[in-house]
Parts: structure tokens; C-alpha cells; sequence
């Protein structure tokens, strides 16, 4: 391995760590999007748990470089003859698929988790509803002004069950 192949591995490597790190912004963004719209707090304590998460995710890119340099200059891939992947960060882009794959999970259960707690929320209201005394009573008032009115005006029936 040359420095011209380092150079070129190295920019790969931050290309992947800038689309981790775009990747990662569009999780936040999301996140904090959705609990705006649902009035949540969003707190100090979330925008921490980002910054972790940036530090973890980002490092591990950087760790991901590094056994690729050591790969390539132990010289690995020409003795299995993959001399294909020499000057390829191999493992820093799969780092990079995976992270991808999981904020984009992150994305997708972040909707997935709010709308199942909407419907929740909505069932339980909904549950309250029916069983509340006021409302079972404006029903049984309805269903029999209904009977009541189809019973005096047969014709207006609908027949086209």
C-alpha cells in the first residue's frame, strides 16, 4: 500500500462519515419534528443522548478506518489475492452501510412508535366514550327516534342491503 492509496482511503472513509453524520441529523431532525408536532418536550437530556450517540457512531467509523489502514498495509487482501480491495476502506463502509440501516430503523420506528401511541390514545378515548352513561344514553335516544320515524314512514326505508 502507497500513500496515494491512503489518500484515497481516506476519502472514502469521510465521505462515509459525513453520510453517517447526514444520516444521523435527518434521525434528529425527525425525532425532534414529530415530538413538536405531538406538543412533547424535547429536553437537554435527548439532545445528550445525541451527542453520544454522534461520539459512538462516529468514532466507530474512525476505529473502522484504522483496521482498514492495518489491513492494507499487513498486505492481507494480496495475500488471499483480493487485490481488488486494496485501497478500500472494506470495513469502514460496511460500518458505514450498517449505522445507514440503522438510523434509518431509527427513522422509521420514531413515526411508527408516535402514530402507535396516537392509536392508543385514540382507542382509549374511544373505550371511555362507549362506556360513559351520557353517551349510551344520546345513543339508545337516537336508535329509538330512528325506529320511532321509520316506523311512521315505512316507504322512506332503505331496501338496497
Amino acid at each position: 500500500m502507497n500513500w496515494s492509496d491512503l489518500k484515497s482511503m481516506s476519502v472514502v472513509a469521510a465521505m462515509a462519515c459525513i453520510i453517517v453524520l447526514v444520516a444521523m441529523i435527518i434521525d434528529l431532525c425527525a425525532g425532534l419534528r414529530k415530538a413538536k408536532l405531538r406538543g412533547e418536550c424535547r429536553t437537554s437530556r435527548g439532545l445528550k443522548l445525541t451527542l453520544s450517540k454522534f461520539i459512538m457512531y462516529e468514532g466507530g467509523m474512525i476505529i473502522a478506518l484504522g483496521i482498514d489502514i492495518l489491513l492494507n498495509f499487513s498486505k492481507l487482501f494480496e495475500l488471499i489475492r483480493l487485490n481488488l480491495l486494496v485501497g478500500v476502506p472494506v470495513v469502514t463502509c460496511l460500518a458505514g452501510v450498517y449505522l445507514l440501516v440503522v438510523e434509518a430503523i431509527s427513522v422509521r420506528e420514531t413515526s411508527d412508535k408516535k402514530a402507535k401511541k396516537n392509536f392508543a390514545e385514540a382507542t382509549e378515548m374511544i373505550s371511555k366514550l362507549l362506556e360513559s352513561k351520557t353517551f349510551r344514553d344520546v345513543m339508545s335516544a337516537a336508535i329509538t327516534s330512528q325506529d320511532a320515524k321509520r316506523k311512521e314512514d315505512p316507504e322512506d326505508q332503505d331496501f338496497t342491503e
